[in-house]
């Protein structure tokens, strides 16, 4: 791992396309990119509305963005705590395996503990085995008892009834 000196801060309203480019960098990624609905204008309703429904972090190498972190707070009820989803997760090929994402995940982790959060949250693709043992790696369990359950476009329309 190179010895890069990694910044890590908050997005603001400026970087609404820069964001909106590494969820569109992610999706291709994930092989997803047919479902990309994201824009700066919906961003900006959800990232920068008050209070925020979602948080970026970004991360700097030389000034220049080369990963982001999109995250927002969840809730446990068996732990009676709150607790921190990472929707996304995405450093730039050029700068993986060279401590990013570990910057990231450490930042994360710092957010999570001084909010009291019972445990951090997210998913990641079978296929993705580079990002399985980075994750493990980074100590974190797979769970393989339990298994992503989503509902989404028609399909909410119909459960709700529409």
């Amino acid at each position: 791992m190179a010895n890069l000196d990694i910044r890590i801060r908050e997005a603001d309203v400026a970087d609404l396309e820069l964001i909106v480019d590494f969820i569109s960098q992610k999706s291709e990624f994930d092989g997803s990119k047919n479902l990309l609905a994201a824009t700066a204008d919906k961003l900006q309703q959800t990232l920068f509305f008050q209070p925020p429904l979602v948080r970026v972090l970004l991360a700097e190498v030389a000034e220049k963005a080369v990963g982001f972190a999109l995250f927002y707070s969840s809730y446990s009820s068996l732990l009676t705590q709150p607790c921190l989803w990472l929707d996304d997760l995405f450093v730039q090929a050029p700068m993986r395996g060279m401590g990013v994402g570990t910057a990231l995940l450490k930042y994360l982790a710092q957010i999570a503990e001084s909010t009291n959060c019972g445990r951090m949250e997210w998913t990641v693709n079978t296929a993705n085995a580079p990002g399985i043992a980075f994750y493990e790696k980074q100590g974190a369990r797979i769970l393989e008892n339990i298994r992503v359950c989503r509902i989404d476009g028609n399909a909410i329309n119909l459960l709700a009834g529409k």
